[in-house]
């Protein structure tokens, strides 16, 4: 056979998520017989700080169909096609002890590795995520504090008692970091956030940047989304002079004298209940 034939695909799968390549490398070997798809190697680099996985397909004389085929099923299981490696620099850093490799030339010998072995000395993200938990922290949808620079003393000072509740908030100060835009941040806490609380005083009524805030959150309400609206009015601010669909809806109006935690005591049921916490 023409040895200017042969073809070498590299692939670069998910180490820690190894089943669904596996799954598409299964369908491979059933699918395409050796004189076709004459290798299929498996590089496994088992340090901890930088697991790394990589397939080697080689090829001898295919057909156009098998190629499509092969380059759909690794991509759909998330794969990456690696140009930048060859199959000589693999083995070269087999040698030094940078990769475990084993050929598979079926799908009995391709399962067989699939657990921890000679090929993988480390088990798979599952096996962490049921023992540790690996979800990423401050994902769960926040609760949008919208007010003016004016008030931000009572809005930090109600933050500590809604946190102390188990409520995760959005607010400029902490979740805008330096450098960042300010109109991107405010706009990606508007459509991430499940909730609004507004705080509004005559300065939150006068402030462009909070009729924006209120426009944002009633965009995403007029569209179906499903938001909870929860609006705390100062003393001086009257019924009349709310925007029309604040005085719609059931709102805290703030007596004379009152307090950051009496704020939060009002509004955590209603936050909770939202929220099924």
């Amino acid at each position: 056979m023409d040895s200017s034939d042969h073809r070498d695909f590299i692939w670069q799968g998910d180490y820690g998520e190894r089943e669904p390549l596996f799954e598409a490398l299964a369908k491979l070997l059933d699918r395409q017989n050796a004189y076709e798809l004459g290798m299929c190697a498996l590089f496994a680099n088992n340090n901890p700080y930088n697991p790394e996985l990589l397939v080697v397909l080689g090829y001898e004389a295919p057909s156009t169909e098998q190629i499509t085929d092969m380059k759909s099923l690794m991509t759909d299981a998330g794969a990456r096609l690696r140009t930048d490696v060859t199959l000589k620099r693999l083995i070269n850093l087999t040698t030094r002890g940078r990769f475990n490799s084993v050929q598979v030339p079926d799908r009995q010998s391709l399962y067989h590795h699939l657990s921890m072995g000679q090929l993988f000395l480390l088990p798979d993200r599952k096996h962490f995520a049921d023992r540790f938990g690996v979800e990423p922290l401050g994902k769960a949808l926040p609760v949008f504090l919208s007010h003016s620079t004016p008030d931000k003393q009572i809005v930090e000072d109600v933050i500590p008692y809604l946190t102390r509740a188990g409520t995760a908030l959005w607010y400029d100060k902490l979740n805008i970091e330096y450098g960042q835009s300010i109109v991107k941040a405010v706009q990606d806490g508007i459509s991430e956030s499940g909730a609004v609380i507004f705080f509004i005083s005559r300065e939150f009524l006068a402030s462009s940047w909070c009729e924006n805030e209120m426009d944002g959150f009633l965009t995403r309400v007029c569209s179906g989304q499903k938001v909870l609206i929860l609006s705390v009015v100062f003393p001086d601010v009257e019924h009349d002079e709310l925007p029309m669909f604040i005085q719609q809806r059931k709102y805290l109006k703030l007596p004379i004298g009152y307090s950051a935690s009496g704020i939060s005591n009002e509004l955590n049921p209603a936050i909770r209940s939202w929220f099924g916490l």
